[in-house]
């Protein structure tokens, strides 16, 4: 299909329903990916068809739980009546959005004020909608990762050389693991971009929950990852490494599906393997490969002049 089409042209003259639906579909994640916020699709009775994965870190309801659930369900019974109603004034009358908040309800039976912007879309018969919680750090959206909610490419920069000029000056090591996730494309390729898009989020949960407080976790891009552990010891390192390995390729279940995938970890530490931080990125970047090449679901201190083979720990 020719990319410069007329939109309009599809809606009103094509009379192949897939090539539609497709579009539709491809628009709409589209939409749900990119933004930086709580997004919903929700039918015209009110039922969440899809939602992306920020939902989770702000109301502890996973994307599966809620897509199906009805929003009724979840608005507070003082403000049920004056939410309805702004919804449906967008179909009868002749605005084409509207904005609203309401108290939410969330996991533990717990409410939270919510700001809703929101359009009625005619050629989808659904409410497009996104939300946003007023509590949230206002700088997020330049720090964090859009899908994952770590910090990302742009933090990293900002956060390695400060953290490498503090351990220059108290003459402590820093560790940087560079961590590709083993079959993420197949998870991709076979279940479709949103269980893709659900196992990075997963394990980026499970990255967060062994390092803790021993560091930070960001993620760049893609299916890779980079955790910043200050103040290093390397036996304490290693232990951490291979709690990640461990962590990382336990079973997911995502969509009602069993999924199985691994992750390759690479090491460097400050100032053995650079002094920089672009160094030592390098250095634990080409870690990371050697693991790949022997084998991959492991982890390998970087070492200079190494081969073919990874040194593995």
């Amino acid at each position: 299909m020719n990319l410069s089409m007329d939109v309009n042209w599809l809606l009103n003259e094509c009379s192949d329903p897939y090539t539609l639906e497709r579009l539709f579909y491809v628009e709409r994640y589209a939409w749900l990916s990119l933004s930086p916020d709580m997004c919903a699709v929700i039918s015209i009775d009110g039922q969440f068809e899809d939602v992306n994965t920020h939902w989770e870190r702000t109301t502890g309801i996973s994307r599966e739980k809620l897509q199906g659930a009805y929003l009724i369900e979840h608005i507070h019974f003082d403000d049920r009546e004056r939410a309805l109603a702004d919804m449906q004034r967008l179909i009868t009358s002749d605005i084409g959005s509207t904005t609203f908040s309401f108290r939410f309800l969330c996991k533990g039976e717990r409410h939270v004020e919510l700001n809703w912007n929101v359009i009625f879309s005619p050629d989808h018969n659904a409410y497009f909608c996104t939300v946003l919680d007023p509590a949230r750090d206002a700088d997020r959206l330049a720090y964090t990762d859009v899908l994952t909610g770590l910090k990302n490419r742009l933090a990293l920069g900002r956060d390695l050389p400060s953290v490498l000029a503090q351990a220059q000056e108290a003459d402590s090591r820093v560790a940087v693991l560079f961590i590709d996730l083993d079959g993420f494309k197949a998870v991709n390729d076979t279940l479709g971009h949103k269980a893709g898009d659900t196992l990075l989020v997963r394990a980026a949960r499970r990255m967060n929950y062994v390092v803790g407080q021993q560091g930070d976790t960001y993620r760049p891009g893609g299916d890779e990852f980079v955790v910043v552990i200050p103040k290093a010891d390397r036996d304490i390192v290693a232990g951490i490494a291979g709690q990640l390995v461990e962590r990382l390729r336990a079973q997911y279940i995502i969509e009602n599906k069993r999924v199985n995938t691994g992750a390759s970890l690479g090491i460097a530490l400050y100032p053995t393997d650079g002094e920089t931080a672009e160094k030592l990125m390098e250095a634990a970047d080409r870690a990371m490969y050697l693991v790949k090449r022997g084998g991959k679901n492991n982890f390998a201190f970087h070492i200079d002049g190494l081969g073919d083979e990874p040194c593995l720990d």
